[in-house]
Order: structure tokens, then C-alpha cells, then sequence
């Protein structure tokens, strides 16, 4: 059996955008010069990436709140991704209304039993099928129906994405239409995954498959794992982060097609300077890290500042490493770009201080100023997550 879609995988970090078994869709190549970059602000704030915020206050008990996990945005869905079990992430993916917050569903169960899981690699929502997908293991991806959480079965991969040592790290998305999965992988043993990338059907059978030849591929056991953003709709921007983040090229891969979309002029970054990228609507945030001697002989990588190329332009502008969430007055922290929005989730306590603090100096106006109101009117300190989303501008 042999399964799924296009992505390219360099082995220490690598940017790729890919559709699901079809679609392309962004311009030619765009080459970074460290050079010619212009200096923007010391601080980046979100309202130059995204359009005005929605909030959502999460119900449910509060086992859920404060809990280690990413966060899937759908047309009517919020899925809390419990990305790996540990001593303090015990819960299982979570489902809640996206425009209510109103909780729905547990997926399925942690365990070891049939349809149960313990960590989820990738976890995909496909609201139109009304299913949820989740990789927990090497050769198979679990299915569970999105509004009751129930198991449905597994579809088998046509090649296995687990090392030699036991981990695993993909990356893939569904396409409830054409009945396939593409896959993103890195190629680690030979004779358990010799591609990396494939679109399959639910069967496991291979519709077309980016083999691994010509492309570094590691028989190490690394930290480096494989993050999809899903910012455009269409794509799937697959990147790989590992303990040493090194410069490579964004692609797009279409119908087993790969194309380069942004790239950089070596010539121009300095000695020890890495890039890392991040596709956004119309542009690519990267971030720059040089290696710095922190003692004598000693070097180690340091981020510097974050990129935004424009690219259609080509234009890129420097900024400094905070990211500003002006919308609230506050800092974005950990917040992530993906799903085509900037999310940021904050416990109630902090959000009560944020909130109010947004709401007194005028930061927020309409429906988004209205929507804090309502939920400072009825928070407690021990209520469940406020999750902020703003829609990335194309």
C-alpha cells in the first residue's frame, strides 16, 4: 500500500506549501537579500498582519483551561490539539463551537486501547466531512466523527512515517472530495517511507508520491519536527523545525509538481545567520538568528529580528523580535499565526486585565469591543480560555 500528496522535507528546517492532491497558486520566485532588506519598526504589531478580532470565551470545565496544545480554527469549529500526553497535558482534543464557545465533544479516548490515543503528531479537521483525523502513530491515521467524538476507524498509510528509534514526525491534510490524504513526512528509514511526500486514497493506495531521491534525509534521531500552518487556504505550507534551524527554500507543489516560491541570496547573509519561514497570505514571515559568542570559543544561535517579504514586490522590512498584539495593548507572546488567523488564547484571569485594559484606552471598537464586554461581564478568574482570533490580511 502506498499513500499521499506533495511536500518537500530538507532535513533541518525546511518551508514548503502544498494543496491537497491539486491546486497551485502563488507567483514566482522571491529571493531574500539580506542587503537590500529595509529597516521597519522595532516592533511588530499584529494589526499590520491581521484585520480586527474576534473573541471567544471557551465553556467546559476547567480541566481543559491552561492546557498545553494548539489550537485548530475552522468556518464554525475551535479544536484544542493535545499535541503530546505528558504529566500536565492529560487531556484529549477538544471540540467547541467556534462562534459560542459552547464545548461539544471530547474526540475519542486516551489510551492504548482500540480507536484510544496517547499524543497526537497531526491532528486535521474536515468540517465539510465532519470528521476529525489523527496521527498518533507510524503507519496509520485515526478517524473520529467530529460533533459526538465516537471513533470511526483507521485508514491505513501507505508508508510508514516512524524512525528507526521509535518517533515519528508528519505533517498531512484531507480531501474530503476527491476521498484522499496527502502526507508529508520525513524520510527516515528506507524500506518504511522511500518518499517524502504522497497523496493516497483511504485504501492506502499511492495516487502519486514525491520519492526521496536527491533530497538529505536522516537516519538520526533528531528534535526536528514537521509543522504545517494551513495560513492559505488551498495550500499546505509544511516546514520542518529541529534544533538547529538552518536557511532553505519555501515551495509550492502541486500535482506532484514541486516550485519554488521564496528563497535567499547566501551571498548575503552573514557568516552563521540562519532563516526560518513561515507562509502568510501574500507574504512570508521569516525569522533571522545569527550565532553569537556568548563565552570565549562558545557560539551559539540567537534570534535577531523577524522578516516580512512582500511577495508580490519583493520587498522585505526588518523588525525587531517582539511581536505587539495592539489590539489589546499587550504582548503576543506565544501566540501563533495559522489557520489563516493570529491566535492568542489567554486564561481568564488575564484576560480580565487585558480585556478591561484594551477597553479603557479605545484600542477595541464594533462587534470586537462588544464581544469583550459580554465576556468580562460573566468571567471568573477559574473560567476556561478566552481565545483571540484575527484574521490574517491578504
Amino acid at each position: 500500500m502506498k499513500t499521499k500528496q506533495n511536500i518537500i522535507i530538507l532535513a533541518v528546517i525546511t518551508v514548503l506549501i502544498l494543496p491537497s492532491c491539486g491546486k497551485t497558486g502563488v507567483g514566482d520566485l522571491v529571493t531574500f537579500d539580506y542587503s537590500r532588506m529595509r529597516k521597519g519598526h522595532d516592533t511588530l504589531a499584529v494589526s499590520e498582519l491581521a484585520v480586527q478580532p474576534e473573541f471567544i470565551a471557551l465553556d467546559s470545565d476547567t480541566v481543559d483551561a491552561f492546557a498545553y496544545g494548539s489550537i485548530i480554527v475552522t468556518d464554525n469549529y475551535i479544536v484544542r490539539n493535545a499535541e503530546a500526553i505528558s504529566m500536565i497535558n492529560k487531556a484529549p482534543v477538544r471540540v467547541f463551537d467556534r462562534h459560542t464557545g459552547r464545548f461539544i465533544c471530547n474526540v475519542g479516548h486516551l489510551g492504548r486501547g482500540p480507536g484510544e490515543y496517547l499524543n497526537s503528531y497531526c491532528t486535521f479537521v474536515d468540517e465539510k466531512g465532519g470528521k476529525v483525523w489523527i496521527m498518533n502513530a507510524g503507519d496509520h491515521i485515526k478517524t473520529y466523527d467530529l460533533l459526538s467524538g465516537k471513533y470511526i476507524g483507521d485508514v491505513p498509510l501507505a508508508h510508514e512515517v516512524r524512525e528507526e528509534f521509535g518517533a515519528a514526525s508528519a505533517t498531512f491534510s484531507v480531501d474530503p472530495d476527491a476521498g484522499t490524504v496527502t502526507v508529508a513526512a520525513i524520510p527516515y528509514e528506507e524500506d518504511s517511507n522511500p518518499s517524502i511526500a504522497w497523496c493516497q486514497d483511504m485504501e492506502g493506495n499511492i495516487v502519486w508520491d514525491i520519492p526521496k531521491d536527491g533530497r538529505e534525509r536522516s537516519r538520526k534521531q533528531t528534535n526536528s519536527l514537521i509543522r504545517t500552518t494551513y495560513n492559505v487556504e488551498g495550500l499546505m505550507d509544511v516546514y520542518i523545525h529541529g534544533g538547529h534551524d538552518m536557511p532553505d527554500t519555501l515551495y509550492v507543489l502541486s500535482d506532484g509538481v514541486l516550485s519554488p516560491v521564496f528563497t535567499y541570496d547566501e551571498r548575503s547573509l552573514k557568516s552563521g545567520m540562519s532563516l526560518s519561514s513561515t507562509l502568510l497570505p501574500g507574504k512570508v514571515l521569516s525569522h533571522l538568528t545569527e550565532e553569537q559568542e556568548t563565552i570565549p570559543n562558545v557560539r551559539v544561535s540567537e534570534p535577531t529580528a523577524m522578516v516580512i517579504t512582500d511577495l508580490k514586490s519583493g520587498e522585505s522590512v526588518r523588525y525587531g523580535l517582539v511581536m505587539r498584539n495592539d489590539f489589546l495593548g499587550v504582548d503576543a507572546g506565544l501566540g501563533s499565526l495559522q489557520y489563516g488567523y493570529m491566535i492568542q488564547q489567554f486564561s481568564a484571569e488575564e484576560f480580565r486585565d487585558a480585556g478591561q485594559q484594551a477597553l479603557d484606552q479605545g484600542l477595541l471598537s464594533g462587534s470586537a469591543a462588544d464581544q469583550v464586554r459580554a465576556i468580562l461581564a460573566a468571567l471568573k478568574d477559574t473560567d476556561n480560555d478566552v481565545i483571540m482570533l484575527a484574521r490574517l490580511k491578504d
